[in-house]
């Protein structure tokens, strides 16, 4: 038996991720943490982990997984197909596992629901490393997260390596 709602859960929050490309990013010191959505971020260094964490959303909103999969460190992918196997699920590649998860009923909708109600409250940067915490509408209320952003040859990359 497949265990859809972890499934689901999997592909809205692999990591729970302004446009459909992502250019390489400066990565700059420590900075302070930018403003809530709506409001420039601080930096141009947390604009690009903002633009990595919001293009892997819209990625997913296009069913765009190759970009998807992009914007995902390799040890997110990994932990993807991991979470996938765990589920029931036979995927090669992230891309596999995110077709096959949103083709089940349900997945897609929920996904689609986080994606479109996210809001960036937060983005702080320490060298490589950012922490973007966001919030989204989930079963009808807004729930809060925080996810972890690394720069991976220059580019901001989204990293969620906790088993479902």
């Amino acid at each position: 038996m497949r265990r859809i709602p972890v499934l689901i859960a999997v592909a809205a929050c692999t990591v729970l991720t302004a446009c459909s490309s992502v250019t390489p990013d400066p990565v700059g010191p420590p900075a302070t943490p930018s403003a809530v959505t709506g409001s420039p971020a601080a930096t141009a260094a947390e604009a690009g982990v903002e633009t990595a964490f919001r293009g892997y959303y819209q990625a997913l909103l296009a069913r765009d997984f190759v970009t998807a999969c992009a914007l995902n460190a390799p040890e997110t992918n990994q932990q993807l197909l991991a979470n996938a196997a765990a589920g029931g699920l036979q995927a090669n590649s992230c891309e596999d596992a995110l077709t096959q998860i949103y083709a089940m009923p349900g997945a897609a909708q929920t996904s689609d629901g986080i994606a479109n109600s996210v809001q960036v409250e937060d983005v702080t940067i320490t060298g490589d490393t950012a922490v973007i915490t966001w919030s989204a509408e989930l079963q009808g209320e807004r729930r809060d997260a925080r996810n972890t952003v690394r720069t991976i040859e220059g580019q901001w990359r989204l990293v969620d390596v906790n088993p479902r």
